[in-house]
């Protein structure tokens, strides 16, 4: 056994592309080695922005042992009565060179078998890397490729050298018109920045003596330390920001840290702006001083010694410096302006073709948050002036000289707004809801913490998606320019724990807020697109938190109006596969739906029309009711009574959002469907008497299809 390396060298990078390739790069080598039937004991990457990175350590020198079965004909047809080869017993022999004393009989499932086992051939590792290899480095995909010369192979940047080596012996191979051998480089544009590597398992030695430190979990360890070092002779602390340091960690390979300072004066800047400027361009990291106060310093880092060290700081500090000049000069401009000021630009700011400006939504927005906040109990003490003042200064910040031409800056709106209306004096409920009303950011950032923050929220995003839909921009494949999926993705976020905010009030009242500035949906179509868009960010809101797709596919058609409602439907559905009774009840309702037409499968029918129907003996829906005096066997009224014992309990527990509870009340009525089924004959000769029943059990059927299409319901269990 020998260890093998493989490396991949090329021009620089992007950080965000390095640790998926090495992923892809780690499986690729373990799906070979597998197929092939090659053994190691550990397969490893590692990768900096200038090279990816595979070794094998231990790896068998050939293919291991194997045995082929190849089966032929029946045995029947393989030999004729007397036990000789049937010409189809010959024909096998021959086709595979092999005596025809050498067949043997498989037992199979299927009966038995002529075939033969044959010793597979132990092919040398180091030929079948010659005929992989290359394959391997096409396999991997990028974000974004190029191509650079003649061949028009692909990848992210242009492949510079290739080193491949099992145990002493070079694998060579090519790609993009380089081809492999036993030389590494620190740059390869530098002369003498080279070494040879005389075997695999001297390779990371050698890389560390070029200064290289490959492993990304040591170098981001390394980053972190001289980072928190450098900041400490100065009697300081680095802020702590993880995006960053991972993002340096991808940038260098021989990490040097790097101390500058800037001005006092720019810390009349709001610390959100000079971190911002730190960062965005220049990958600075921000210091505090031990009171937690931004200090008027930085740490940066070079990839390697330089030499003027002192000339290379100055060179950092004077864009720094130039960055946070252009920031304050748009800070005091803005200030001249006054909150108010930047707000009635607004309406001179077009917010998308066709829907009008900027203020003509925060218009849109108030009233719709004013809506909303009716149905939010956090926000009982919010009165409406409020609401009106936070919609209008809402998207202020979008007319300021910072985000307008700051560049970096535009990031931070909401926070710079709410920076402005501090400023101002204004109420600091507003203040916090103009930072707010933009979170979540991601898909894992924090929600708004005041009720104000999160109204306005909510009305800003269905305003956006319904807005985008009535001007034909609906996202489509991997096209979504107006980010109108992530935008979806944070409103229900935030409609997940506002039980009483429904999705379709939401799309009803945003479409009607357009219609009276003139943008109308006059066919309809809009809306019935937004309608299956949420439906289809809520089925994916389930599947991110683990609900089985076959789960999310039955609770979704029902409850996708209250994403939250319908995440803990699934989850609780989830949770009992498995529950015999659980099981039966699902067969059960299966067995109701599969006897009704399709269009008597109501689902989501509200309580008050199930209550009528089984309580009162009024109708569920027009045409459809049933008689108690019409049924003839005791397992009709069985399990009629049993609907009626156990429907308060169930509103009882739903409203409670209880839906455990609602669940196990609802596998109680497993029993009295199986005796329906087993004593009562649906379909009988007596028309009227079939009737009821058929309308009996669309009542039965819609009780459950208000939780969940449970016919979605694969019995097999989830995926």
């Amino acid at each position: 056994m020998n260890d093998f390396v493989l490396e991949i060298g090329v021009e620089n990078l992007p950080a965000s592309y390095i640790e998926p390739a090495m992923a892809q790069l780690k499986g690729a080598m373990e799906t070979l080695l597998e197929t092939s039937r090659l053994d190691c004991d550990e397969v490893a990457v590692a990768g900096t922005m200038r090279r990816l990175v595979v070794t094998v350590l231990g790896l068998a020198e050939r293919q291991s042992a194997s045995v082929e079965l190849v089966t032929g004909p029946p045995a029947a047809k393989a030999f004729d009565d007397a036990g000789k080869l049937t010409p189809a017993g010959e024909g096998f022999a021959r086709s595979r060179g092999i005596p025809a004393d050498k067949l043997e009989l498989i037992k199979t499932p299927k009966g038995e078998y002529v075939g033969v086992r044959r010793s597979l051939p132990r092919r040398k590792t180091t030929a079948i890397m010659r005929e992989e290899l290359g394959a391997i480095v096409v396999g991997l995909r990028f974000p974004k490729s190029m191509k650079w010369e003649e061949s028009g192979a692909r990848f992210a940047r242009p492949v510079r050298w290739l080193l491949a080596l099992y145990g002493t012996t070079p694998i060579r191979f090519t790609f993009a018109g380089v081809s492999s051998g036993t030389k590494t480089w620190l740059r390869p544009w530098m002369k003498g920045e080279s070494a040879v590597v005389r075997s695999a398992a001297s390779y990371h030695k050698t890389i560390a003596r070029l200064g290289i430190v490959l492993d990304p979990r040591k170098r981001r360890s390394e980053i972190l330390r001289l980072a928190e070092r450098a900041a400490a002779r100065q009697g300081l602390s680095i802020v702590e920001d993880r995006e960053l340091i991972d993002e340096l960690c991808f940038m260098v390979e021989n990490p040097r840290a790097l101390a500058g300072e800037f001005p006092d004066s720019y810390l009349d800047l709001p610390a959100d702006v000079i971190t911002t400027a730190m960062r965005s361009h220049q990958r600075y990291i921000a210091l505090t001083t031990a009171g937690g106060k931004l200090a008027p310093g930085f740490v940066t880092f070079t990839d390697g010694p330089v030499s003027g060290a002192a000339e290379v700081r100055r060179g950092n500090e004077r864009v720094l410096k130039a960055r946070l000049a252009d920031a304050l000069f748009y800070w005091r401009e803005d200030l001249k302006r006054g909150i108010d000021g930047l707000a009635d630009e607004l309406d001179r700011i077009v917010f998308i073709d066709g829907l009008g400006t900027i203020g003509e939504k925060s218009r849109r927005m108030d009233r719709l948050a004013r809506a909303i906040s009716r149905n939010i109990p956090s926000a009982e003490g919010i009165d409406d002036a409020l609401i009106s003042r936070a919609s209008r200064l809402a998207k202020a910040d979008l007319a300021s000289e910072m985000i307008k031409d700051g560049k970096e800056f535009t990031k931070l709106q909401g926070v710079i707004g709410s920076h402005y209306a501090r400023a101002s004096g204004e109420d600091r409920q507003v203040v916090t809801a103009i930072r707010e009303h933009y979170h979540p950011r991601t898909p894992s950032a924090p929600l708004p913490r005041g009720a104000l923050g999160t109204v306005i929220g909510i009305a800003d995003r269905i305003d956006s998606i319904c807005g985008c839909f009535l001007a034909g921009f609906k996202p489509t494949g991997s096209q979504d320019p107006y980010a109108l999926r992530r935008t979806a993705n944070g409103l229900i976020r935030l409609i997940d724990r506002e039980s009483a905010v429904r999705l379709d009030e939401l799309i009803t009242d945003a479409f009607a807020a357009y219609g009276e500035s003139g943008v109308t949906d006059d066919d309809g179509s809009a809306r019935a697109d937004v309608i299956d868009f949420m439906k289809a960010r809520a089925e994916g809101y389930l599947r991110e938190h683990n609900v089985p797709y076959d789960v999310a596919n039955a609770v979704v058609p029902v409850s996708w109006t209250r994403p939250g409602q319908a995440l803990r439907r699934g989850q609780e559905i989830a949770r009992l596969r498995g529950d015999i009774v659980f099981e039966r009840l699902i067969t059960g309702v299966k067995r109701v739906g599969n006897i009704l037409p399709v269009e008597e499968r109501i689902l989501g029918e509200d309580w008050a029309s199930i209550a009528r129907a089984v309580i009162d003996g009024g109708e569920l829906r027009p045409g459809v009711s049933y008689s108690r005096d019409s049924f003839e066997d005791e397992e009709e009224r069985r399990l009629d009574a049993a609907l009626r014992e156990a429907l308060p309990a169930l509103e009882s527990a739903e409203d409670g959002q209880r839906f455990r509870e609602v669940l196990e009340r609802l596998s109680g009525l497993a029993d009295p469907i199986d005796q329906y089924f087993d004593g009562v004959l649906v379909n009988c000769e007596d028309r009227a008497l079939r009737d009821n029943r058929i309308r009996f059990l669309s009542v039965v059927y819609a009780l459950f299809g208000r939780y969940a299409d449970f016919s979605r319901i694969v019995d097999e269990g989830a995926d």
